[in-house]
């Protein structure tokens, strides 16, 4: 288990007690802290709010996209103790997880199972087998969800991640994801908004085609000012108040 995985769980699951000016509520997480026996203790107010907001960012664009397409699909990769399903269900949507082996069937005993919430196996963010099925799915809105999971992997295996998505995933295929300032996402200067340039993080860039980042003007006022709040601070302290969060979208 991931630190961050176990801060974000605590942030959520004591948010109603320690924050409650946030409005956030998750009784999921709640039940699997308990579950755990984890010291809640451990961690500062300063660092849980700082993951509580960056979680709350990506719930809203998460929230958006099954306003828009309540039946969806949702496939988030190694979402570690993430409980988002359980605060996004609206009775129809359906949500695969993909979980390293061994922890994919630990996670299974931490949940009550529900056939619109699969949590299956995948060896890493550089697997990306599973993409193929969804080429033959056109017509089922998807949304990627990635918080975490190329944040921590190794260069090649993210950018093999984004070769396989660019060349499989459908148009209109959406991704959500968190990255470190110091290795920024761009637009492309080749074909600006058609293309996506992805920092090393040692003043490399590789580019990847068929991605584009969301328009602000697609999201709800205070959904698109805390993104740019989020991110704004982000960079100007060089990632170390936790990391960015980009929106793309597959053209």
């Amino acid at each position: 288990m991931h630190e961050e995985d176990v801060l974000s769980l605590v942030g959520r699951a004591e948010a109603r007690r320690r924050f409650p000016d946030l409005g956030f509520s998750d009784p999921a997480a709640e039940n699997v802290l308990t579950k755990l026996e984890l010291d809640a203790g451990r961690f500062d107010d300063r660092r849980l709010r700082a993951s509580m907001m960056r979680t709350m960012v990506v719930d809203g664009i998460v929230r958006q996209f099954f306003e828009r397409h309540p039946q969806g699909l949702a496939v988030a990769l190694n979402p570690g103790l993430c409980t988002r399903f359980s605060r996004m269900d609206n009775g129809v949507l359906r949500w695969i997880e993909l979980e390293p082996p061994g922890f994919a069937e630990f996670k299974s005993s931490l949940f009550d199972p529900s056939e619109r919430h699969i949590i299956a196996t995948c060896c890493s963010v550089g697997c990306t087998g599973w993409m193929r099925r969804l080429r033959g799915a056109e017509d089922v809105p998807t949304i990627l969800i990635a918080q975490g999971a190329l944040l921590r992997a190794h260069v090649a295996d993210r950018d093999a991640f984004f070769l396989r998505a660019a060349e499989w995933l459908p148009a209109g295929t959406e991704l959500v994801m968190d990255y470190d300032a110091k290795a920024p996402i761009r637009p492309s200067s080749l074909r600006a908004n058609v293309s996506l340039e992805v920092g090393d993080g040692c003043g490399g860039w590789a580019r990847f085609p068929r991605m584009r980042f969301v328009s602000s003007g697609e999201y709800a006022p205070r959904l698109a000012h805390e993104l740019s709040g989020l991110n704004a601070v982000s960079r100007l302290f060089k990632g170390n108040a936790g990391p960015s969060v980009a929106h793309l979208r597959f053209v």
